[in-house]
């Protein structure tokens, strides 16, 4: 099993693909929460990149002990669906554990809640704010070799692919977009089949 997941990282960090396959298991998964979306602010989607830089990257690289090991720094003191699926059924099973609750605790509980109340009013709120993955996947979108084309010649602006896309992404302005998750919605929404994903190696059209 962890080959096969192994090889599926590899593929999706080639191809710059952002669908993924424990989506039903995150707090930010829309399936949890069938209710109307609003629009996120831009500036926020820009947060996630700040917590890939600090969380994956430096503080793993600047915090080693003596054997020069470092632990998981956005699993510890970020990662909400740690806190959902690990730290609340073990306290549930382990009252013993309650007594020595500490502030990292309430913050991850605190995380916890603004990702929960976020999914409720937005679509994938935690794929747009807070996945460090989803923000090494989308840096690759430019260079993928799995990339999305629009041929604006028969494109008539109808606005359908931007409408439809849970990633708030307008393909027809920026088909590669950092955002884009490459879920297909827009290509299947097009009427005049003006977008496309494909595979292209080399130099881009």
């Amino acid at each position: 099993m962890e080959t096969v997941l192994q090889s599926r990282n590899e593929l999706l960090f080639l191809s710059g693909c952002k669908t993924c396959l424990s989506d039903w298991s995150h707090p930010g998964s829309q399936w949890f929460f069938p209710f109307p979306k609003k629009k996120l602010w831009k500036w926020l989607t820009y947060v996630k990149y700040v917590l890939l830089a600090v969380f994956v990257v430096i503080m793993p690289v600047t915090m080693v002990n003596e054997l020069g090991m470092s632990s998981p720094a956005f699993c510890e003191y970020i990662c909400p669906a740690g806190t959902l699926e690990g730290g609340i059924p073990l306290l549930s099973t382990h009252p013993e554990l309650r007594a020595i609750l500490g502030a990292l605790f309430s913050v991850k509980a605190c995380i916890l809640i603004i990702t929960l109340i976020g999914c409720l009013s937005v679509c994938r709120f935690f794929c747009k704010v807070m996945c460090p993955l989803g923000a090494i996947y989308g840096l690759l979108n430019k260079v993928s070799i799995y990339h999305m084309e629009c041929n604006k010649k028969t494109c008539v602006s109808c606005g359908k692919c931007h409408n439809i896309c849970p990633m708030d992404v307008d393909p027809v302005k920026n088909p590669n977009s950092a955002e884009c998750i490459r879920c297909g919605k827009c290509v299947a929404s097009c009427p005049k089949e003006s977008l496309a994903l494909k595979f292209v190696y080399g130099k881009k059209g």
